[in-house]
């Protein structure tokens, strides 16, 4: 009997539908999305670009695949040879907007909410596309070596920096598409949320700065930026110097806040620094009338403003966000090493070389270390000064110690008794002046009291007899009567 029940069991079992473990279509397609919609554009882009530019200088298309992947490569900042001429210096703008793509296609992919299964789905997919462009435009270049000067890049630097660009793209956007249920549900600090806003803050005004280094110094040097764009010869010419000049604009402005912070960018032989310049051949491209020609001058030490300025404004967010001295420091020398890391990567990936013109570089370590200590000093004088003047004033001097109140004597005189009917009547017996004073001369009980100041301000300052009679004689009190002196035996009997 048992052993029909378990096989109708089993066979309940395997006719129940079994829960699907893969993506659903929808999922689907939006993994094909983002795996495939930034590299897809960089591409067609990449083949637009070739095409027209093949055209427009008169040659045939037999290139035109390894001009593609020569651009694909160029774009992720794998370094390349032409002709045997070494070409590591890729422009930045590029990587800098596949980068915003990727992030920001990952970004409307997933919200808050998404099943940890499905962020794993959208992070391998936004890796597995770029990743397999790389390889069939390895196999492209390697096949185009034999026809034009291209040669393939080594295909484990090539994945490399591919994989970097893309997973840091990608791990932004799903880091800012699920921040509350990564910061809050998982339990961590909350420093580590209010750090982001003092940490993007940090790097927009060290960019602003180093890009208004940039627009003052081509503005000074203006005349020779125009020299070097007619080197160009015609229109075409020139637009291509203009825009490889615009590509290579985030290059110029790393370099130029590398100088800012006390660091020193090279070119080659060319080499400049806030305290001394060296010449050297540069090509001619607009972009480089950037560099001064000629020796250093002391103005320059004003370019020193750029870092000082995001520690002083680093040093008053981390402060806003703490009212302890020691988490605002804490927290001002973490982003400031964040940002010296974040520099120091920047610096490299700006750099590299460029055939026989040498080596294009920042000094990369001089450059981070110089970035984490002008926002870690300055920073942490900011944040003390700012909680300091946050903080309430103590009391310079303690509260004056209360007037004792004076004991004054208050003399209160005994209501009058009840008449007494043996005695007769006042009103009929007119008494004698004599009698009238020694009935008025009463003893006075003196009472120790307490002066209040909170007298009410309708209380008269004094009242007259006939109203203290007859106050006294509506409500009657218990009072002990007390003889005049000339009357101690008692009243007669």
């Amino acid at each position: 009997m048992s052993d029909l029940l378990n096989r109708e069991t089993r066979r309940a079992a395997a006719r129940a539908p079994r829960a699907s473990t893969g993506p659903t279509p929808d999922q689907s397609r939006m993994l094909a999305a983002v795996a495939f919609k930034t590299s897809g554009l960089v591409v067609v882009i990449a083949t637009t670009l070739a095409l027209v530019t093949l055209v427009a200088a008169n040659s045939d298309l037999t290139g035109t695949l390894g001009a593609i992947a020569g651009s694909w490569f160029a774009v992720h900042l794998v370094p390349l040879s032409i002709g045997g001429t070494s070409l590591g210096v890729a422009p930045l703008l590029p990587t800098l907007i596949i980068g915003w793509s990727v992030a920001r296609t990952v970004h409307h992919a997933v919200d808050s909410d998404t099943d940890r299964r499905v962020l794993r789905w959208v992070f391998a997919a936004s890796m597995a596309g770029p990743l397999a462009v790389t390889a069939i435009a390895l196999a492209v270049a390697k096949d185009a070596s034999t026809v034009i000067g291209l040669s393939s890049p080594n295909a484990l630097v090539a994945f490399s920096w591919v994989a970097g660009v893309h997973a840091a793209a990608s791990g932004t956007g799903l880091l800012f598409a699920c921040w509350d249920s990564v910061v809050i549900h998982r339990g961590l600090p909350d420093w580590v949320r209010a750090l982001v806003a003092p940490f993007v803050r940090a790097l927009s005004i060290l960019a602003a700065g180093g890009a208004a280094v940039v627009l003052l110094a081509l503005l000074v040097s203006w005349e020779t930026a125009g020299a070097l764009l007619e080197s160009g010869g015609d229109v075409v010419g020139m637009l291509g110097l203009t825009v490889l000049s615009v590509l290579y604009l985030p290059n110029i402005v790393i370099g130029a806040l590398a100088m800012a912070t006390g660091s020193t960018a090279g070119f080659g032989e060319a080499s400049v620094s806030l305290f001394s310049t060296t010449g050297g051949p540069l090509p001619p491209l607009p972009i480089l009338a950037v560099l001064p020609e000629g020796s250093a001058q002391t103005i320059w030490v004003v370019m020193l403003v750029v870092p000082i300025g995001a520690g002083l404004l680093l040093g008053r967010d981390c402060a806003i966000r703490s009212a302890d001295i020691q988490v605002a420091v804490s927290s001002v020398w973490v982003v400031a090493a964040a940002a010296g890391a974040l520099a120091a990567l920047l610096g490299y990936a700006a750099g590299g070389n460029l055939g026989t013109f040498g080596t294009v570089e920042v000094t990369v370590w001089s450059f981070g270390l110089l970035t984490f200590a002008w926002l870690a000093v300055v920073g942490s004088a900011s944040a003390a000064f700012v909680v300091w003047r946050r903080a309430e004033p103590e009391p310079t001097r303690d509260d004056p110690a209360p007037t004792p109140v004076p004991v004054a004597e208050l003399a209160i005189e005994p209501a009058p008794s009840e008449p007494d009917p043996s005695e007769p009547d006042p009103s009929e017996t007119a008494p004698s002046e004599s009698e009238d004073d020694e009935q008025t001369e009463v003893v006075e009980d003196v009472v120790e009291a307490e002066v209040v100041d909170d007298v009410p301000a309708e209380m008269p300052a004094a009242e007259e007899p006939d109203a203290i009679v007859e106050a006294a004689t509506a409500e009657p009190l218990d009072a002990e009567v007390v003889a005049p002196p000339g009357d101690r035996d008692g009243p007669a009997r």
